[in-house]
């Protein structure tokens, strides 16, 4: 009777060290594939690539490898999104107009963005041509149009100052 006693003991801790153990797999597989994305994403923004089609890679609950497909909604050439870091902040540059604003007064206008994640948005909208750093400001850099547009304006009066010097 006594080696039947024993016997459900180690029964019973086998399956409760098990579930123990099944409890930090799922827990870590979690982990792991959030970590799994966002390398690709960090690498996508360092590396200039884009984000593949496919979704993280993670192990199904028979233990093989799977890969779990998404539908691509990235947002392609329309850029960032408004209600997101990169979108607030390049709204606000492109409203402070030819000023711009010091890294300070971005800071305290965009107080939720962490602090890192707005020097890297910075870096990598002036490394990228979507701002302009002048000195201790940014500002955001000019549209295509707004270009074509200055120079229109300049050819115009430059023909409205030969006009009026007799050319």
């Amino acid at each position: 009777m006594a080696g039947d006693d024993t016997l459900a003991k180690a029964l019973a801790d086998v399956r409760q060290r098990r579930a123990d153990l099944q409890a930090d797999y799922e827990r870590l597989t979690t982990e792991l594939n959030k970590l799994r994305t966002a390398e690709k994403s960090l690498a996508a923004i360092v590396e200039g690539g884009a984000l593949d089609e496919a979704g993280p890679v993670g192990l199904d609950p028979a233990g093989e490898v799977s890969v779990r497909t998404r539908r691509v909604t990235g947002r392609g050439s329309r850029g960032p999104r408004a209600n997101s870091a990169k979108g607030r902040l390049k709204a606000l540059l492109e409203e402070t107009g030819p000023q711009g604003l010091s890294h300070a007064e971005i800071e305290q206008r965009l107080p939720d963005v962490a602090p890192n994640t707005l020097n890297t948005y910075l870096s990598m909208m002036v490394t990228g041509g979507e701002a302009v750093r002048r000195g201790d400001f940014y500002v955001a850099a000019p549209s295509p149009r707004d270009e074509a547009g200055a120079e229109d304006a300049g050819d115009a009066t430059g023909a409205e100052e030969r006009n009026e010097s007799g050319d």
